[in-house]
């Protein structure tokens, strides 16, 4: 006589799972999917729909939104390339760049329209590219800055023009007290600026190249002043 297997003694209805489990289950994950599938698809058909665009009738009247100006260039007045020359050439237009920066600066946060145009004739690098990212953040912030920060004194600490590049660290005197930012309903955030009361300093490295000064490099030393 053959012994029972036990698959022998499993019995028809043992095998049914709660009422519509494994069914469910499936569903949801398809169901899942094809939200997901959707919006894969919305989106390709948008882009689709950016890429080709339908030929406008100019007789009639163009619902299309007009696209926006790009921001006007800086007021910056674009310096001529000109030979490195000695040292005492070299400190007064590392001098003038790092004034036409901070002339560039004010202006990019008092127009607060994200535009940088130009401002790669007087900055590089980490200096220009905190410029360029400040513009765009109080452009979305609707931040707008009301008065100017003024240079009240600068120096050269250092300059080598036998480096390549060659290089130059400005000590910078501003004045901020003068300064207010507006929020995009024009009420003062002031209260969030730092205001010492008196001149700051700051320090700006320069960098010589294709017969320009440019900043490169800008830090608030702790604990440095001014002179009085």
């Amino acid at each position: 006589m053959t012994a029972p297997r036990p698959e022998d003694d499993v019995r028809p209805e043992d095998d049914v799972r709660p009422e519509d489990e494994q069914p469910r289950r499936a569903r949801w994950i398809i169901g899942a999917a094809l939200v997901a599938g959707g919006a894969v698809i919305a989106g390709a058909i948008a882009l689709s729909a950016n890429l080709t665009q339908p030929t406008v009738d100019t007789s009639a009247e163009s619902t299309v939104e007009p696209t926006e100006e790009p921001p006007p260039p800086l007021s910056v007045t674009t310096p001529e390339p000109a030979p490195l020359g000695d040292e005492e050439t070299a400190t007064v237009a590392a001098t003038v760049a790092v004034e036409d920066l901070v002339a560039a600066s004010n202006e990019i946060l008092q127009r607060a329209d994200g535009g940088t145009e130009g401002i790669d004739v007087i900055a590089t690098g980490f200096v220009q590219g905190e410029l360029e990212a400040l513009a765009v953040e109080r452009k979305q912030l609707g931040y707008t800055q009301v008065g100017a920060a003024e240079v009240t004194s600068v120096a050269v600490r250092s300059i080598d023009l036998t480096s390549a590049p060659p290089t130059a660290l400005l000590e910078v005197c501003l004045d901020t007290s003068g300064l207010d930012v507006l929020d995009s309903a024009g009420k003062s955030v002031g209260d969030q600026l730092y205001q010492p009361g008196h001149p700051v300093l700051n320090l700006y490295g320069a960098v010589f190249t294709d017969g320009l000064w440019r900043i490169s490099t800008h830090e608030i030393p702790d604990g440095a002043s001014c002179p009085e």
